[in-house]
C-alpha cells in the first residue's frame, strides 16, 4: 500500500509503532553506551591491577636479586677469609722450622744449594737437623741449615729425611 490510500488507523499504527521502535533504539542506544562505559572501566581497572601487579613483580625481583647479591657476597667473602685463613696457616707452618734426619753415610752442607758450592761443613746418618727453609728446582730439593745447604733430595735419592 502507498502512503496516500493508507487509511488514519494504518497511519496511527505505522506512528505509535515508529514510536515504540524509536524509543527500543534509543533505549538500545542507551544501554550500548551504558555497557562501552562499563566495558572501558572494566579496562581500565584491568589495566591497573596488571601495572600494580607488574610493579610488584618488579620489586620483587629486584628484592630477590638484591638478596641474592648480598648472599653471593657474603660468601665471596667468607671464602677469602677461608683462603687467607689457610694461607696464614700454610705460612706459619713454612715459616716454623722442621726437624730432619739425615739418612745416609755422609752429607755434605754446603754454601748455597748447588753441588758447585764451597763445603762449610759436614752430617752423618742419624744427625738430627733443623730445616729452616726449602729450594727446589723441580728435579732436586735442598734444605737451608742452620749453617748453610745441604741436599734433602738428589738425583731421586732422599738424603734427609722429614722428622
Amino acid at each position: 500500500m502507498s502512503e496516500e490510500k493508507k487509511s488514519l488507523f494504518d497511519k496511527a499504527i505505522d506512528a505509535l509503532t515508529d514510536r515504540d521502535e524509536k524509543e527500543a533504539a534509543a533505549a538500545q542506544e542507551k544501554s550500548m553506551a551504558e555497557a562501552a562505559k562499563k566495558e572501558s572501566e572494566v579496562r581500565a581497572k584491568m589495566a591497573a591491577d596488571k601495572a600494580a601487579a607488574d610493579k610488584a613483580v618488579a620489586a620483587e625481583k629486584a628484592a630477590d636479586e638484591k638478596t641474592a647479591a648480598a648472599k653471593k657476597a657474603a660468601t665471596e667473602k667468607a671464602a677469602d677469609e677461608r683462603a687467607a685463613a689457610v694461607k696464614a696457616a700454610m705460612d706459619k707452618a713454612a715459616a716454623a722450622p722442621k726437624k730432619g734426619i739425615v739418612n745416609v753415610r755422609s752429607l755434605r752442607i754446603r754454601a748455597d744449594h748447588n753441588t758447585t758450592s764451597e763445603v762449610v761443613a759436614g752430617l752423618v746418618d742419624g744427625n738430627e737437623v733443623t730445616i729452616l727453609d726449602t729450594w727446589t728446582d723441580g728435579k732436586d730439593t735442598w734444605a737451608k741449615l742452620e749453617n748453610g745447604w745441604a741436599a734433602m733430595v738428589y738425583d731421586g735419592e732422599t738424603y734427609i729425611k722429614p722428622a
